[in-house]
Protein backbone atom coordinates (compact mmCIF):
# COMPACT_ATOMS: atom_id res chain seq x y z
CA UNK A 1 0.00 0.00 0.00
CA UNK A 2 1.62 2.87 -1.21
CA UNK A 3 2.21 6.48 0.29
CA UNK A 4 -0.23 7.60 -2.55
CA UNK A 5 -2.78 5.24 -2.37
CA UNK A 6 -3.41 6.02 1.38
CA UNK A 7 -3.46 9.90 0.45
CA UNK A 8 -7.04 9.01 -1.08
CA UNK A 9 -8.43 8.02 2.30
CA UNK A 10 -10.72 10.23 4.08
CA UNK A 11 -11.91 9.84 7.40
CA UNK A 12 -15.80 9.07 7.88
CA UNK A 13 -17.95 10.99 9.63
CA UNK A 14 -19.50 9.42 12.65
CA UNK A 15 -22.63 9.95 14.74
CA UNK A 16 -21.44 9.74 18.51
CA UNK A 17 -23.54 10.31 21.28
CA UNK A 18 -21.54 12.96 22.66
CA UNK A 19 -19.67 15.88 21.42
CA UNK A 20 -16.60 14.61 23.00
CA UNK A 21 -16.15 11.32 22.12
CA UNK A 22 -12.80 10.82 21.16
CA UNK A 23 -9.95 9.59 18.48
CA UNK A 24 -10.84 7.70 15.69
CA UNK A 25 -9.02 6.83 12.80
CA UNK A 26 -9.83 7.26 8.99
CA UNK A 27 -11.58 4.77 7.01
CA UNK A 28 -11.80 3.78 3.38
CA UNK A 29 -14.00 6.56 1.38
CA UNK A 30 -17.63 6.16 1.96
CA UNK A 31 -18.24 5.54 -1.99
CA UNK A 32 -16.58 2.41 -1.24
CA UNK A 33 -18.23 1.20 1.23
CA UNK A 34 -21.84 -0.18 1.35
CA UNK A 35 -23.98 -0.85 4.54
CA UNK A 36 -20.88 -0.40 6.65
CA UNK A 37 -18.86 -2.80 4.90
CA UNK A 38 -16.17 -2.82 1.90
CA UNK A 39 -17.66 -3.37 -1.47
CA UNK A 40 -17.30 -6.85 -2.91
CA UNK A 41 -15.60 -6.30 -6.48
CA UNK A 42 -15.34 -9.49 -7.78
CA UNK A 43 -19.26 -10.44 -7.77
CA UNK A 44 -20.41 -13.29 -10.49
CA UNK A 45 -18.27 -15.83 -9.84
CA UNK A 46 -20.30 -18.05 -8.47
CA UNK A 47 -19.04 -21.71 -8.07
CA UNK A 48 -15.99 -21.27 -9.83
CA UNK A 49 -14.91 -18.24 -6.95
CA UNK A 50 -12.18 -21.01 -6.13
CA UNK A 51 -10.41 -19.63 -9.51
CA UNK A 52 -9.87 -16.44 -8.05
CA UNK A 53 -8.38 -17.85 -4.63
CA UNK A 54 -6.21 -20.27 -6.88
CA UNK A 55 -5.23 -16.91 -8.60
CA UNK A 56 -4.23 -15.29 -5.96
CA UNK A 57 -2.21 -17.69 -4.06
CA UNK A 58 -0.37 -18.10 -7.52
CA UNK A 59 0.66 -14.09 -7.32
CA UNK A 60 1.62 -14.38 -3.80
CA UNK A 61 4.34 -17.03 -3.99
CA UNK A 62 6.53 -14.47 -6.16
CA UNK A 63 6.14 -11.93 -2.93
CA UNK A 64 9.22 -11.43 -0.35
CA UNK A 65 7.01 -12.81 2.53
CA UNK A 66 6.59 -16.61 0.92
CA UNK A 67 10.13 -16.84 -0.96
CA UNK A 68 11.61 -16.03 2.67
CA UNK A 69 9.07 -19.14 4.09
CA UNK A 70 10.30 -21.47 1.10
CA UNK A 71 13.98 -20.33 1.58
CA UNK A 72 13.42 -21.27 5.21
CA UNK A 73 11.95 -24.46 5.09
CA UNK A 74 14.82 -25.52 2.51
CA UNK A 75 16.98 -24.48 4.72
CA UNK A 76 15.61 -25.82 8.46
CA UNK A 77 15.61 -22.31 9.81
CA UNK A 78 16.56 -21.23 11.96
CA UNK A 79 19.86 -22.84 10.95
CA UNK A 80 23.30 -22.68 12.95
CA UNK A 81 23.29 -20.87 16.07
CA UNK A 82 20.59 -18.78 17.07
CA UNK A 83 21.68 -15.30 18.09
CA UNK A 84 19.41 -14.98 20.90
CA UNK A 85 16.78 -17.35 22.66
CA UNK A 86 13.40 -16.93 22.24
CA UNK A 87 12.14 -14.83 19.31
CA UNK A 88 13.97 -11.46 18.32
CA UNK A 89 11.00 -9.93 17.49
CA UNK A 90 7.58 -10.32 18.68
CA UNK A 91 3.97 -8.81 16.84
CA UNK A 92 0.67 -8.98 18.67
CA UNK A 93 -2.08 -7.99 17.25
CA UNK A 94 -5.76 -8.18 18.07
CA UNK A 95 -8.31 -10.19 15.64
CA UNK A 96 -10.47 -8.03 13.08
CA UNK A 97 -13.51 -6.73 12.80
CA UNK A 98 -16.53 -8.48 14.27
CA UNK A 99 -20.18 -8.25 15.01
CA UNK A 100 -21.58 -7.26 18.12
CA UNK A 101 -22.68 -10.04 20.44
CA UNK A 102 -26.32 -9.54 19.34
CA UNK A 103 -25.60 -10.41 15.64
CA UNK A 104 -23.47 -13.47 16.04
CA UNK A 105 -19.45 -13.09 16.47
CA UNK A 106 -18.82 -15.79 16.14
CA UNK A 107 -16.24 -14.82 12.93
CA UNK A 108 -15.69 -11.68 11.75
CA UNK A 109 -17.59 -9.58 9.97
CA UNK A 110 -16.93 -8.25 6.14
CA UNK A 111 -14.60 -5.48 7.55
CA UNK A 112 -12.98 -8.12 9.65
CA UNK A 113 -12.45 -10.17 6.45
CA UNK A 114 -11.36 -7.21 4.29
CA UNK A 115 -8.77 -6.38 6.94
CA UNK A 116 -7.44 -9.77 7.41
CA UNK A 117 -6.83 -10.28 3.00
CA UNK A 118 -4.59 -7.42 3.61
CA UNK A 119 -2.54 -8.48 6.45
CA UNK A 120 -0.92 -10.58 3.86
CA UNK A 121 0.42 -7.14 2.50
CA UNK A 122 1.08 -6.12 5.83
CA UNK A 123 3.66 -9.02 6.60
CA UNK A 124 5.46 -8.78 3.01
CA UNK A 125 5.80 -5.40 4.44
CA UNK A 126 7.28 -6.62 7.66
CA UNK A 127 9.73 -8.62 5.82
CA UNK A 128 10.83 -5.78 3.43
CA UNK A 129 11.67 -3.86 6.47
CA UNK A 130 14.04 -6.07 7.64
CA UNK A 131 11.70 -8.17 9.98
CA UNK A 132 9.94 -11.51 8.13
CA UNK A 133 7.83 -13.58 9.79
CA UNK A 134 8.62 -17.49 10.60
CA UNK A 135 5.63 -18.34 12.33
CA UNK A 136 2.43 -17.37 13.23
CA UNK A 137 0.64 -18.16 16.79
CA UNK A 138 -3.15 -18.04 17.94
CA UNK A 139 -5.03 -19.47 20.67
CA UNK A 140 -7.87 -21.98 20.41
CA UNK A 141 -10.89 -21.28 19.46
CA UNK A 142 -13.93 -20.78 21.96
CA UNK A 143 -16.87 -23.61 21.53
CA UNK A 144 -20.33 -22.10 19.96
CA UNK A 145 -22.36 -23.28 23.63
CA UNK A 146 -19.92 -20.33 25.07
CA UNK A 147 -20.68 -17.27 26.89
CA UNK A 148 -17.91 -15.67 24.28
CA UNK A 149 -17.49 -17.99 21.03
CA UNK A 150 -14.65 -17.12 18.77
CA UNK A 151 -12.65 -18.33 15.58
CA UNK A 152 -11.83 -15.10 15.29
CA UNK A 153 -7.79 -15.15 15.64
CA UNK A 154 -7.85 -18.08 13.47
CA UNK A 155 -9.89 -16.76 10.83
CA UNK A 156 -7.80 -13.02 11.04
CA UNK A 157 -4.44 -14.71 10.11
CA UNK A 158 -5.89 -17.78 7.44
CA UNK A 159 -5.46 -16.07 4.67
CA UNK A 160 -1.64 -14.55 5.37
CA UNK A 161 -0.57 -18.17 6.77
CA UNK A 162 -1.98 -19.65 3.24
CA UNK A 163 -0.70 -17.17 0.87
CA UNK A 164 2.61 -17.21 2.11
CA UNK A 165 2.81 -20.55 3.45
CA UNK A 166 3.56 -19.44 7.11
CA UNK A 167 2.85 -22.01 9.55
CA UNK A 168 0.67 -21.15 12.19
CA UNK A 169 0.91 -22.91 15.85
CA UNK A 170 -1.85 -22.98 18.44
CA UNK A 171 -0.74 -23.46 21.92
CA UNK A 172 -4.00 -23.54 24.31
CA UNK A 173 -6.24 -20.95 25.02
CA UNK A 174 -6.38 -17.49 25.62
CA UNK A 175 -5.40 -17.73 29.12
CA UNK A 176 -2.77 -20.06 28.65
CA UNK A 177 0.35 -18.05 28.66
CA UNK A 178 2.71 -20.28 30.41
CA UNK A 179 1.96 -22.63 27.61
CA UNK A 180 2.68 -20.56 25.22
CA UNK A 181 6.01 -18.48 26.89
CA UNK A 182 7.02 -21.83 27.35
CA UNK A 183 7.35 -22.66 23.98
CA UNK A 184 8.53 -19.40 22.50
CA UNK A 185 11.20 -19.15 24.67
CA UNK A 186 12.35 -22.89 25.68
CA UNK A 187 11.23 -25.10 22.73
CA UNK A 188 13.87 -23.81 20.36
CA UNK A 189 11.74 -23.62 17.46
CA UNK A 190 11.17 -19.78 17.70
CA UNK A 191 14.81 -19.23 18.77
CA UNK A 192 16.42 -15.63 16.43
CA UNK A 193 13.33 -15.36 14.47
CA UNK A 194 10.12 -13.43 14.49
CA UNK A 195 6.59 -13.79 15.38
CA UNK A 196 3.25 -12.65 14.73
CA UNK A 197 0.82 -13.47 17.40
CA UNK A 198 -3.49 -13.02 16.54
CA UNK A 199 -4.68 -12.69 20.74
CA UNK A 200 -8.07 -12.03 22.21
CA UNK A 201 -7.94 -8.36 22.96
CA UNK A 202 -9.20 -8.65 26.72
CA UNK A 203 -5.93 -11.04 27.62
CA UNK A 204 -3.47 -9.44 24.96
CA UNK A 205 -2.16 -7.11 28.75
CA UNK A 206 -1.47 -10.56 30.95
CA UNK A 207 0.20 -12.27 27.54
CA UNK A 208 2.75 -9.14 27.16
CA UNK A 209 3.40 -9.24 31.13
CA UNK A 210 4.18 -12.68 31.04
CA UNK A 211 6.02 -12.91 27.57
CA UNK A 212 8.55 -9.79 29.90
CA UNK A 213 9.16 -11.99 32.74
CA UNK A 214 9.53 -14.95 30.42
CA UNK A 215 12.03 -12.68 28.69
CA UNK A 216 13.45 -11.81 31.40
CA UNK A 217 14.48 -15.20 32.73
CA UNK A 218 16.67 -15.52 29.59
CA UNK A 219 18.08 -12.35 29.78
CA UNK A 220 16.14 -10.86 26.92
CA UNK A 221 15.29 -7.09 29.06
CA UNK A 222 17.72 -4.38 30.03
CA UNK A 223 17.99 -3.88 33.77
CA UNK A 224 16.05 -1.96 35.59
CA UNK A 225 15.16 -0.80 38.84
CA UNK A 226 11.76 -2.09 40.57
CA UNK A 227 12.70 -1.06 44.23
CA UNK A 228 13.03 -3.63 47.09
CA UNK A 229 9.93 -6.00 47.07
CA UNK A 230 11.72 -8.76 46.10
CA UNK A 231 11.25 -8.74 42.09
CA UNK A 232 13.68 -9.27 39.67
CA UNK A 233 14.78 -5.89 38.08
CA UNK A 234 13.34 -6.69 34.74
CA UNK A 235 10.00 -7.29 35.86
CA UNK A 236 7.35 -6.53 33.82
CA UNK A 237 4.90 -4.13 34.77
CA UNK A 238 7.89 -1.66 35.68
CA UNK A 239 9.07 -2.74 32.05
CA UNK A 240 5.55 -0.67 30.40
CA UNK A 241 6.72 2.27 32.54
CA UNK A 242 10.56 2.03 31.46
CA UNK A 243 9.57 1.59 27.83
CA UNK A 244 6.42 4.23 27.73
CA UNK A 245 6.50 6.77 25.42
CA UNK A 246 4.37 9.83 24.47
CA UNK A 247 2.73 7.99 21.37
CA UNK A 248 1.87 5.19 23.53
CA UNK A 249 -0.37 7.43 25.69
CA UNK A 250 -3.71 8.67 26.05
CA UNK A 251 -4.05 12.06 25.07
CA UNK A 252 -5.20 12.79 28.55
CA UNK A 253 -2.51 11.50 30.45
CA UNK A 254 -1.92 8.18 32.26
CA UNK A 255 -4.72 6.99 34.07
CA UNK A 256 -3.80 5.08 37.65
CA UNK A 257 -5.98 2.48 39.30
CA UNK A 258 -7.74 2.90 42.34
CA UNK A 259 -6.80 1.49 45.78
CA UNK A 260 -8.85 -2.35 45.02
CA UNK A 261 -10.93 -1.68 48.07
CA UNK A 262 -12.37 1.18 45.97
CA UNK A 263 -12.88 -1.43 42.60
CA UNK A 264 -15.95 -2.70 41.62
CA UNK A 265 -15.99 -5.32 38.25
CA UNK A 266 -19.19 -6.48 37.00
CA UNK A 267 -20.72 -9.58 35.57
CA UNK A 268 -23.59 -8.40 33.47
CA UNK A 269 -25.58 -8.48 36.11
CA UNK A 270 -24.37 -6.51 39.11
CA UNK A 271 -21.25 -4.80 40.52
CA UNK A 272 -19.24 -6.99 42.59
CA UNK A 273 -16.10 -7.04 44.26
CA UNK A 274 -12.66 -8.91 42.94
CA UNK A 275 -12.35 -10.49 46.57
CA UNK A 276 -15.20 -12.85 46.27
CA UNK A 277 -14.49 -13.74 42.30
CA UNK A 278 -10.47 -14.36 41.93
CA UNK A 279 -10.22 -12.54 39.43
CA UNK A 280 -6.96 -10.10 39.43
CA UNK A 281 -6.88 -7.00 40.96
CA UNK A 282 -4.85 -3.99 39.04
CA UNK A 283 -1.50 -4.83 39.68
CA UNK A 284 1.41 -2.91 39.87
CA UNK A 285 2.65 0.11 40.30
CA UNK A 286 3.09 0.78 37.04
CA UNK A 287 -0.50 0.03 35.10
CA UNK A 288 -1.01 3.55 34.03
CA UNK A 289 1.78 2.32 31.16
CA UNK A 290 -0.16 -1.17 31.03
CA UNK A 291 -1.40 -1.17 26.99
CA UNK A 292 -4.54 -0.80 27.33
CA UNK A 293 -6.86 -2.91 24.44
CA UNK A 294 -10.12 -0.27 23.61
CA UNK A 295 -13.07 -3.31 22.69
CA UNK A 296 -13.46 -0.70 19.24
CA UNK A 297 -9.67 -0.85 18.37
CA UNK A 298 -8.74 -3.51 15.74
CA UNK A 299 -5.73 -1.92 14.02
CA UNK A 300 -2.95 -1.58 16.73
CA UNK A 301 -0.17 -3.76 16.97
CA UNK A 302 2.63 -4.17 20.22
CA UNK A 303 6.22 -4.79 18.85
CA UNK A 304 8.85 -6.57 21.14
CA UNK A 305 11.47 -5.22 18.90
CA UNK A 306 14.93 -6.26 19.72
CA UNK A 307 18.17 -6.56 17.00
CA UNK A 308 21.96 -7.15 17.08
CA UNK A 309 22.60 -3.30 17.97
CA UNK A 310 20.37 -3.38 20.77
CA UNK A 311 21.89 -7.24 22.05
CA UNK A 312 18.87 -8.55 21.44
CA UNK A 313 17.21 -6.67 24.97
CA UNK A 314 13.63 -6.21 24.25
CA UNK A 315 11.48 -2.29 23.98
CA UNK A 316 8.29 -2.73 23.84
CA UNK A 317 6.99 -0.30 21.03
CA UNK A 318 3.69 0.18 19.79
CA UNK A 319 2.19 1.19 16.00
CA UNK A 320 -0.57 0.58 13.64
CA UNK A 321 -1.58 -2.33 10.78
CA UNK A 322 -1.79 0.28 7.70
CA UNK A 323 -4.88 -1.11 7.01
CA UNK A 324 -8.08 0.56 6.54
CA UNK A 325 -11.46 -0.77 6.81
CA UNK A 326 -15.02 0.88 6.18
CA UNK A 327 -15.12 1.03 10.46
CA UNK A 328 -13.54 3.73 12.29
CA UNK A 329 -10.88 2.47 14.73
CA UNK A 330 -10.85 4.23 18.64
CA UNK A 331 -7.40 5.30 18.60
CA UNK A 332 -7.17 5.59 21.81
CA UNK A 333 -4.47 4.10 24.12
CA UNK A 334 -4.07 4.01 27.16
CA UNK A 335 -2.75 2.35 30.18
CA UNK A 336 -5.50 0.12 32.44
CA UNK A 337 -4.81 -3.21 33.80
CA UNK A 338 -7.86 -4.75 31.91
CA UNK A 339 -9.08 -7.99 34.34
CA UNK A 340 -9.78 -11.31 32.94
CA UNK A 341 -12.93 -13.50 33.24
CA UNK A 342 -12.78 -17.16 32.86
CA UNK A 343 -11.53 -18.49 29.44
CA UNK A 344 -14.47 -18.03 26.84
CA UNK A 345 -16.29 -15.77 28.66
CA UNK A 346 -16.99 -12.45 28.12
CA UNK A 347 -14.32 -9.86 29.36
CA UNK A 348 -14.96 -7.81 32.31
CA UNK A 349 -14.79 -4.38 32.39
CA UNK A 350 -14.21 -0.94 34.62
CA UNK A 351 -17.49 0.03 34.79
CA UNK A 352 -21.48 -1.15 34.22
CA UNK A 353 -24.06 -0.42 30.92
CA UNK A 354 -25.17 2.54 32.58
CA UNK A 355 -21.71 4.62 31.75
CA UNK A 356 -19.67 2.75 28.96
CA UNK A 357 -17.13 5.37 28.67
CA UNK A 358 -15.38 3.09 26.58
CA UNK A 359 -18.20 2.74 23.40
CA UNK A 360 -17.31 7.00 22.93
CA UNK A 361 -14.14 6.55 23.13
CA UNK A 362 -13.53 8.35 25.91
CA UNK A 363 -10.65 8.64 28.76
CA UNK A 364 -11.69 6.09 31.52
CA UNK A 365 -12.12 9.07 34.05
CA UNK A 366 -15.33 7.54 35.15
CA UNK A 367 -15.33 4.00 34.85
CA UNK A 368 -15.27 3.15 38.74
CA UNK A 369 -18.48 3.07 40.53
CA UNK A 370 -19.33 2.79 44.27
CA UNK A 371 -22.74 3.04 43.67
Amino acid sequence: MTDYFLNGFIKKSLAKSTSNAGPYGKTVPAKDCINGFPISRYAGYGVNAWEVLYSIWVANQTTIGAKFTNAQAKNGAPGGTPLCIGPENIFVIRHGEKNSSSDGNYKLNNNGIYRACQLIEYVNKLATAGTPISYIIVCNPCAYNTENPTMRPQQTMAFTSSMLNIPMFTYGGSQDYDILTDKLFNSGIFDGLNVFICWEHTAIQQLCLNILNAAGIKSRLNNITEGTDGKPEWYGDAYFATYSTPDNLCPGGNYLCNDINNIYYTDNTKLIRPGSTGLPPCIGPNSMYYPYWNTHNFESVYWFKSSSSSEYKFTFKTTKEPILTCYSNCELIVGLYQPLNPQCNSGNKYYDSSNDIENECLPPTNWLSNN
